[in-house]
């Protein structure tokens, strides 16, 4: 069963807290063993509770006030029966496989197979308005923290969380890997997440109907910084989706981020071909005397019943002491197609201001016949990382993908990325021209 009944007691309380207090001397199996029979008829408690509460001489308030034992499709929880204390526990694995396919020159990319990911995630909350999460990552045999936060929502429609997470820039960084259409987020997103990934800050999300913002104050990962003093900066994301509903979205947003680096000054911007690999088609090399690092751009989406388009651009502003300023750009357009008809527009959540991941009406199941969700996906990216005389890299991909959702946890997903252009300013640029890529990912999420 999908949404199997929770263990629990809570809705005995009324009845059995007003017999209490009207002094109900004979005793629960006496007085409300007809209710505890609906109840048990009903799934609301066990067997074992409907014995044990019936043994008793009197019924207090602890014995309403029991644990909520829960296991779906959404994962394990175990949470007071007022809600008010919580804790969530699930997993995250994906396993991928890829190949390269063509000349690459003297650089010999990396195929093969990797865990990508491998996380144990646990979140909850405590006295009611106090949020928690705690994910660390186990692939490549090591330990890598993720999210690890304290969060207040005692805030009507607000969050204010401090800890180790993600900076709010960035529609397709903010989706999570576990909800994207495609295995990895494309080239553009290069220019911007060696500024804007997972640090430690303080971020505030707030919402309305119709609105979302998140935007705070970070300084770098948890990795401690031995050289010099952390770099630091600001980020921000507005949304606004005047269109919501379960067959339509119109999403528009804007974004900017700052963030001047540490003592040494020193960054670098590169991609690479896939995870695992060592090929590396843009590379500014490492860029010193950097005083800052400014980054803005919007970001739209439309979504119509099982189809959806989505697009952003990134500007980067690079201001150095006693060298040229540097300004470098890129974007994507990505468009899919659920094929089974499931609404993409239902997966958007104004809230976060992103989309989740597509859900199946059917799982995949040979008894019954079902088979799932099937999901079509095009991307085209583009990253320029010269600016005058200074040459980093030019690169275009575009990349095709098949995604089979199972069910709610498993995903199958297939990638071709073809490189489709470069600046062919080195011998690797220039070989890389008409490159393939083929991936494959198993996805597990609980």
């Amino acid at each position: 069963m999908d949404n199997p009944r929770p263990c629990r007691v809570r809705a005995l309380a009324p009845s059995l807290i007003t017999l209490t207090l009207l002094g109900a001397a004979a005793g629960a199996h006496a007085a409300d063993q007809e209710l505890l029979d609906i109840l048990l008829a009903n799934g609301a408690i066990t067997a074992e509770q409907h014995a044990s509460l019936l043994a008793k001489e009197k019924l207090t308030r602890e014995d309403v006030d029991s644990v909520v034992v829960q296991l779906n499709n959404k994962g394990f929880s175990v949470a007071s029966s007022d809600g008010a204390n919580e804790i969530r526990i699930g997993t995250r694995l994906h396993a991928d496989a890829s190949m390269h396919h063509g000349n690459t020159g003297s650089a010999d990319p990396i195929d093969g197979t990797e865990i990508r990911r491998a996380r144990l995630e646990m979140k909850g909350r405590f006295e009611r308005d106090w949020a928690w999460a705690a994910e660390a990552d186990f692939a490549d045999n090591s330990v890598a923290v993720k999210d690890f936060w304290l969060g207040y929502d005692g805030i009507e429609g607000m969050r204010i969380a401090a800890g180790h997470q993600k900076q709010p820039y960035s529609l397709a960084v903010e989706m999570s890997s576990n909800d994207i259409p495609f295995i990895e987020r494309s080239i553009d997103n290069d220019l911007v997440i060696p500024f804007t990934d997972r640090a430690m800050g303080i971020r505030v999300d707030t919402s309305g109907e119709h609105w979302f913002f998140a935007g705070g104050v970070f300084g770098e990962s948890v990795e401690p910084n031995v050289r010099d003093d952390e770099s630091w900066g600001a980020v921000a994301r507005l949304v606004v989706a005047p269109v919501i509903s379960k067959d339509k979205v119109l999403h528009l947003g804007i974004r900017a981020a700052y963030r001047e680096p540490d003592g040494a000054g020193t960054v670098r911007l590169r991609d690479e071909s896939t995870h695992m690999s060592n090929l590396r088609i843009v590379d500014t090399g490492a860029l010193g005397a950097v005083d800052s690092v400014t980054l803005y751009g919007p970001e739209a989406a439309v979504a119509w019943g099982p189809f959806s388009i989505l697009g952003e651009y990134n500007q980067a502003e690079i201001a150095r002491d006693g060298a040229s300023d540097l300004s470098f750009s890129s974007w994507h357009v990505e468009a899919s197609w659920v094929l089974t008809g499931e609404s993409r527009a239902a997966a958007y959540r104004i809230d976060s201001g992103e989309f989740k991941r597509v859900t199946g009406d059917n799982n995949f199941s040979l008894r019954d016949g079902t088979w799932g969700a099937m999901e079509l996906a095009m991307r085209y990216a583009t990253i320029d990382l010269n600016d005058a005389g200074f040459v980093g890299g030019k690169e275009s991909a575009l990349t095709a993908a098949l995604n089979w959702y199972l069910n709610r946890s498993v995903r199958l997903m297939f990638d071709y990325t073809h490189v489709l252009d470069t600046d062919g300013s080195t011998a690797v640029r220039a070989a890389a021209e008409g490159l393939d890529v083929f991936q494959l990912r198993v996805q597990y999420t609980y």
